[in-house]
């Protein structure tokens, strides 16, 4: 049994978004969680057995996220951390979800939650959050020169994925607070895209390159 927690209570929640929410939720149990989630923890149970306490390792002083049945609460504002959050968010039926907490953390719920289909309540958007939240349609729609925006397969260009992985390190750097975390965030996008923006990138674009590394 895991010792009590004399800390301060996490100021970040997800929970459904009112009564009427709750009532909507397909579940409130503690410790229902998607298929595999707790393998990427080591969790702490309460005096009933039930998932309570998410750690992310065994040097971890305090737990990720914690379990409450009716909310799901955390320091944190780690993208994934938020994404496992959403996910058993959606995985018991909570389709509208209320946020609370820091800035940094209701930003980073809103963002993600567009993208699973959330209605993410406690967030008022920025244009910036919208333009990270975009899907990649839309936001090649936007570029003030379309013809430049796609490759000869129909794929986004280089300039377009570079600009789209700007954006999303400028997000990372106003959610994480951590350089460590935000520079291995930033540097595993840009690791992902490597293959596709030496497929794409245009041969006046390699010679440019190749002229700058010489």
């Amino acid at each position: 049994m895991a010792p009590p927690d004399k800390s301060p209570a996490p100021s970040n929640r997800l929970s459904p978004d009112g009564e009427a929410g709750a009532r909507r939720a397909r579940s409130l149990d503690k410790g229902d969680v998607p298929p595999g989630l707790l393998d990427r923890y080591l969790v702490e149970r309460d005096r009933q057995g039930r998932a309570e306490r998410f750690f992310r390792d065994h040097r971890a002083t305090e737990p990720m996220f914690q379990d409450r049945g009716r909310s799901l609460v955390t320091r944190q504002a780690y993208p994934d951390t938020v994404a496992d959050m959403l996910r058993i968010a959606r995985h018991r039926g909570w389709s509208s979800v209320r946020v609370a907490g820091d800035e940094a953390f209701r930003r980073e719920v809103w963002v993600q939650g567009q993208a699973l289909g959330l209605d993410i309540k406690g967030h008022r958007p920025t244009q910036r959050d919208r333009a990270a939240a975009a899907p990649p349609e839309r936001a090649s729609s936007t570029s003030p020169s379309p013809g430049r925006d796609r490759s000869t397969d129909g794929k986004p260009s280089s300039r377009t994925v570079e600009a789209r992985l700007a954006m999303a390190a400028q997000v990372v750097r106003a959610v994480v607070t951590d350089p460590e975390m935000q520079a291995r965030l930033i540097a595993r996008a840009w690791t992902r895209a490597a293959p596709h923006l030496d497929r794409t990138r245009n041969p006046d674009d390699r010679r440019s390159r190749a002229s700058r590394d010489r």
